[in-house]
């Protein structure tokens, strides 16, 4: 039996005893050869999933490739840089508070987890408020760009209201729970990170409406369109032109776009 088969049946074990279901785990994809290290993240890892639900999974690697889909199973690889680059970040947090590490033969996953310490919230509601300018040019961006906004307007109000817990010292990144502490069942749906169906403006203008709630009224596009913030906004290289590009859907398509932070909060 060779070394990669051994080490694929002991990642299969451990999320057994993890009580990842097998008809979820046995989706799990083939690895390229520099992985060296794997965990677990979100609901599955929480113990909180519900039959659906995704398994994400992070791989630490030596360079940095596509994320890989598998049925339910999300793999995201991350070199060490690009981990570390979560320190202080929501993400960071969230792996911190709720991975469960499958595979560490060197413990170098655990010890980078180990670092990713606090969030500072009010800097991370600042940047969403700054972030929000790319919802506000609607008229000529949403008959293109709906499905990249929505994305981008779930995240960022998914990216809020764990930031608000975390600065209330009751951090939850679980969206269902979130609904119940809000009051808000609507929220569990709308921000599931997988969703199925066509993109709806009745959605988009649902995360908006909560995100104004929160931090104020949206400001308007000052460049008049996605497009045009983009060009004006190229030398900046700033936490707009990052969610910029993500609502164009085409971060890590090759390029200058591959750039773009792996982390953004």
């Amino acid at each position: 039996m060779t070394t990669h088969v051994l080490v694929r049946e002991s990642i299969l074990a451990e999320l057994t005893a993890l009580g990842v279901p097998k008809e979820v785990s046995t989706d799990f994809p083939a690895l390229p050869g520099d992985v060296s290290a794997l965990l677990i993240y979100g609901s599955r890892a929480r113990g909180d999933a519900i039959a659906d639900s995704d398994l994400d999974v992070l791989a630490l690697v030596k360079h940095s490739s596509p994320s890989a889909y598998s049925g339910v199973v999300n793999v995201s690889f991350y070199t060490r840089d690009q981990l570390e680059s979560g320190i202080g970040t929501l993400f960071g947090a969230h792996l911190q508070r709720d991975a469960k590490i499958i595979w560490d033969p060197e413990g170098e996953l655990s010890e980078i987890v180990n670092t990713l310490g606090n969030v500072d919230t009010e800097r991370l509601f600042n940047r969403v408020k700054t972030m929000s300018q790319v919802f506000g040019s609607p008229q000529l961006d949403l008959p293109k760009y709906l499905a990249g906004l929505l994305r981008e307007a779930r995240y960022l109000l998914r990216s809020t209201l764990y930031a608000q817990a975390i600065a209330a010292n009751d951090p939850c990144f679980s969206v269902r729970e979130l609904a119940v502490r809000h009051s808000d069942p609507v929220l569990a749906e709308l921000l599931a990170s997988r969703q199925s169906g066509d993109s709806r403006r009745e959605e988009y203008d649902e995360c908006l409406k909560r995100l104004e709630s929160m931090l104020g009224r949206i400001p308007e596009n000052p460049h008049g369109s996605l497009e045009a913030l983009i060009v004006n906004e190229w030398e900046n290289r700033g936490d707009v032109l990052s969610i910029a590009f993500m609502a164009l859907g085409i971060v890590g398509s090759g390029g200058d776009y591959a750039e773009i932070e792996k982390i953004l909060l």
